[in-house]
């Protein structure tokens, strides 16, 4: 039906029985009133875009929210661009899109490289809080609150220089280039920016020297009774660190899972190796592990938290290095040192070079991670075993007995 369409008319219309009773405006071609058989109406305008192939149909709106002279409006502007082969709803519906996704984008470096670590460290990266502990002591600072689509080459030059030249970091320089390059690179594949800003920005050139600390006997002793005068779970992290020689995170993150009697098995997933790695317990490994259960009252899936539920791993790290240098008096040390100093001591106490570096889960070559897949979990368990007691006996004072390693003795 179509008729020179006036408001008097729209509002006489009666509803039909049944279905939907449509009427085309004389007026602006294309235009139509729908009215249902409930007594909705509403406004839709039929068109045909120069050069594509069949006719469209575009919804305007409800009658009388939309008034006569709007439809006719909308109705008019829709066809006119038609007429010229362009298709205004699907070009106002990008738009629409456009303007959601640049409202979404991160308007400055801080922006970025808060949706970085949350979108894409935490999920790929193992120790995705060393990047955001980069981030935030370095980068920020110096370069977070400008826009990101100014951020220049010349920035990020001048951000490394002062690390170095001012703040006097060496290895650390090349770790946040690194990560800002990634970061960069993550928001170009994301449209965020056109160009990574800090792409063409070459690694400093000062050799990152690896450290050689390891603790004195002396030392590693101020440690552990530092360790005695703490509680769970401080006491039992250092402890188990010193007696097993893990990575720190992964004694901090340990969930009881893991533990089978006298065996740890640390899953590739948790480790830097990506690869099923076995640590036989020391039975003072073992006995510092049941001393962690007692007085709790309720037992969560992780050996080491604060948490009185132990659904969260222990995160105080920062503050328990604190306390140790405090109360051993010792200066100049990391975490790390411990590993360190554990395969040093196995050394000295007569053990393989190849049974320390499975202790300490370094990597292998190809051909051996691929056909030699035996975990030598006596060998292990022998040279952990000696250094428990060669632990003991510089803690205690005791004299150190013979202890019999890879078929001959050695002291331990």
């Amino acid at each position: 039906m179509q008729k020179f369409l006036t408001d008097p008319l729209l509002r006489s219309l009666t509803p039909p029985a049944t279905g939907r009773l449509s009427i085309t405006d004389l007026r602006e071609p294309g235009l139509e009133f729908r009215i249902s058989a409930g007594g909705s109406r509403s406004w839709r305008v039929r068109y045909r875009v120069k050069g594509v192939a069949g006719r469209k149909v575009e919804t305007i709106g409800p009658y009388p929210t939309f008034s006569l002279a709007d439809a006719r409006d909308r109705a008019h502007a829709i066809t006119s661009a038609a007429k010229k082969g362009i298709d205004l709803p699907e070009r106002e519906k990008r738009d629409d899109e456009e303007a959601k996704r640049a409202e979404q984008r991160p308007k400055t470096v801080a922006d970025l490289l808060t949706r970085y670590v949350n979108d894409y460290c935490k999920a790929n990266q193992r120790r995705w809080e060393q990047t955001d502990r980069l981030f935030t002591a370095h980068v920020v600072p110096a370069i977070g609150t400008k826009a990101l689509d100014e951020v220049r080459r010349a920035d990020i030059v001048e951000l490394l220089d002062d690390l170095q030249n001012r703040k006097g970091l060496n290895a650390q320089v090349n770790r946040v280039r690194s990560q800002v390059v990634a970061a960069f690179n993550w928001a170009v594949e994301r449209d965020f920016i056109d160009v990574n800003p800090a792409a063409t920005v070459k690694k400093r050139k000062k050799i990152e020297t690896p450290r050689a600390r390891v603790l004195e006997d002396a030392e590693l002793v101020a440690i552990w009774r530092a360790a005695d005068s703490l509680t769970y779970p401080s006491k039992h992290i250092v402890k188990l660190m010193i007696l097993t020689g893990q990575r720190r995170d992964e004694v901090r993150c340990l969930p009881w899972a893991e533990l089978r009697a006298d065996l740890w098995v640390l899953p590739g997933a948790r480790n830097k190796g990506r690869r099923d790695h076995e640590i036989p317990l020391p039975a003072a490994a073992v006995e510092l592990l049941k001393e962690t259960l007692k007085g709790r009252s309720q037992i969560g899936p992780f050996v080491f938290s604060c948490d009185s539920e132990g659904k969260r791993p222990y995160a105080g790290m920062k503050r328990l290095k604190i306390i140790l240098d405090r109360e051993s008096g010792v200066k100049g040390w990391t975490l790390h040192d411990i590993r360190r100093t554990v395969a040093t001591g196995l050394g000295r106490l007569g053990v393989a070079q190849d049974v320390i570096e499975r202790v300490l889960n370094h990597g292998r070559g190809i051909l051996e991670k691929t056909y030699n897949v035996h975990q030598y979990r006596d060998e292990k368990r022998v040279a952990l075993e000696a250094w428990s007691h060669h632990v003991d006996c510089l803690v205690t004072g005791k004299e150190a007995k013979v202890v019999a390693l890879a078929g001959h003795a050695k002291r331990g």
